[in-house]
C-alpha cells in the first residue's frame, strides 16, 4: 500500500491498488480522511475488506494476484527486492500465470517446480515457490500446498586470499584499488562503496549509512541501507582513509564497479570470485585472529553471527598449512609423555 500523501484541501489521501484491467491499465481505490492516520487506518480496513468481500478472487488470475501483491509491497520493501520479485515474476512460473487462482492444484504447482528444476538451481527454485506462496496465502488461502522442492546444496565459498588481493592490488587502477581495500579491509559492500561522499570519512573510518540499488526500472538510486545492521560505522588503517579522501571516482555505478573488477580478477590470473567475496576475505581474516564473531558481524553489517559461520566455516587456503602445523603441533606437546606411543624411536 502506498504511503498517505496530503491533498491541497488539508486531508490526506491513499491510493489502493486493485489490479489491472483488460488493457493493462493500473486500477486503484482512493480513500481520503482528515489525517494522515485516519487515511491509513481507513485503507488497512479497505484491503482487508478486499480479502473477504469486495475482490471476487475467483477472477483473479495468479499474474494478477502477483501485481497485486508486488504492488502492496513497494511502500515497504527496498527496491531492490521489489525489482527481484519482478524478475521472479517475469521468468519463473509462466505458464501458470494465465490461470484463474480457483485453477490452480498443488499438483500443478509440483509439476512446474520438477519442470523448473531441470535448468535452474535449487536456490533459484525456492526462492520462486517462496514467493509463489507469499501470493497464494494472501489471494488464495484455501490452497494449501505440500510442494516436494530440490534438496539444498550446501555453498562452495571460493574466498580469495591475501596474495590473491595483492595481485589485483597490483594491477587495479585507481578507480579500483579504493573499492578493493575498502571491501577487504573494511568489509564494505559494493552498494555501500558506490554510495559514499568524502564527508562520510573521519580521521578513524567511515560511516555507512546508504547504498546504491537498482528500482523496479533498473535504475540506480541510493537509499538507506536495506537492514539496520548495515548502517554502521567502520574503523579503517589511517592511509586508506587517507587515499579514500583523494579518490576521484566517487558516484560509480555498481555494474561499472563489478565489470571492471571481472576484468581485473582475469587479467591477475587468480581463481575466479566475486567482489562480494572480499568481505568474506575481512571476516575469514578477522575470525583467523581471534577477533570475536560479535564484533565482526557489528562491523561489517551482518544481521547475525550464524550469517558468519556460513562464511568462514571451512579453512582459508592460504593458512591451511600453518594451522594443521599449529594443531599437531599443539596435541603432540598434550600427550608428548604417553607411554604407549610406538611411534617414538627407543634407545637401544
Amino acid at each position: 500500500m502506498a504511503e498517505p500523501k496530503k491533498m491541497p484541501s488539508g486531508n490526506w489521501r491513499v491510493r489502493v491498488f486493485l489490479g489491472k484491467d483488460k488493457d493493462g491499465k493500473k486500477k486503484y481505490k482512493s480513500i481520503t480522511a482528515p489525517t494522515k492516520k485516519e487515511a491509513k487506518k481507513a485503507a488497512d480496513r479497505f484491503e482487508l475488506s478486499l480479502t473477504t468481500s469486495c475482490i471476487d478472487y475467483n477472477d483473479l488470475t495468479l499474474e494478477q494476484a502477483y501485481e497485486m501483491y508486488i504492488d502492496s509491497k513497494s511502500a515497504v520493501l527496498s527496491p531492490s527486492t521489489i525489482a527481484g520479485y519482478e524478475k521472479i515474476k517475469r521468468n519463473y512460473f509462466t505458464e501458470l500465470m494465465p490461470f484463474k487462482l480457483t485453477k490452480l492444484t498443488a499438483v500443478l504447482i509440483q509439476n512446474s517446480v520438477n519442470a523448473l528444476s531441470v535448468a535452474h538451481s535449487p536456490k533459484t527454485v525456492r526462492n520462486a515457490h517462496g514467493l509463489l506462496s507469499a501470493v497464494l496465502k494472501a489471494y488464495y488461502p484455501s490452497l494449501t500446498l505440500n510442494t516436494t522442492l530440490p534438496q539444498k546444496i550446501k555453498p562452495q565459498y571460493t574466498i580469495p586470499t591475501t596474495e590473491d588481493i595483492n595481485k589485483l592490488l597490483e594491477l587495479a587502477d585507481d578507480r579500483l584499488r579504493v573499492p578493493i581495500k575498502l571491501a577487504s579491509q573494511g568489509s564494505l559492500r559494493r552498494s555501500e562503496i558506490c554510495a559514499l561522499q568524502p564527508s562520510d570519512f573521519n580521521s578513524f573510518g567511515v560511516s555507512i549509512t546508504k547504498a546504491v540499488v537498482a528500482d523496479s526500472n533498473g535504475k540506480f538510486i541510493v537509499k538507506t541501507t536495506k537492514t539496520e545492521a548495515g548502517t554502521r560505522f567502520v574503523p579503517l588503517p589511517s592511509n586508506l582513509i587517507k587515499e579514500c579522501r583523494k579518490w576521484q571516482h566517487f558516484g560509480i555505478s555498481p555494474s561499472t564497479l563489478s565489470s571492471a573488477f571481472n576484468r581485473l580478477v582475469e587479467k591477475a590470473d587468480v581463481a575466479h570470485f566475486s567482489f562480494h567475496k572480499l568481505r568474506h576475505y575481512f571476516a575469514s581474516e578477522c575470525h583467523a585472529q581471534g577477533i570475536p564473531d560479535q564484533y565482526i558481524a557489528e562491523i561489517g553489517g551482518w544481521q547475525t553471527v550464524e550469517m558468519l559461520h556460513k562464511i568462514y566455516q571451512h579453512t582459508l587456503r592460504d593458512k591451511t598449512d600453518t594451522i594443521a602445523a599449529k594443531i599437531v603441533t599443539m596435541f603432540s606437546a598434550n600427550f608428548a609423555d604417553d607411554p604407549k606411543d610406538d611411534t617414538k624411536i627407543k634407545k637401544a
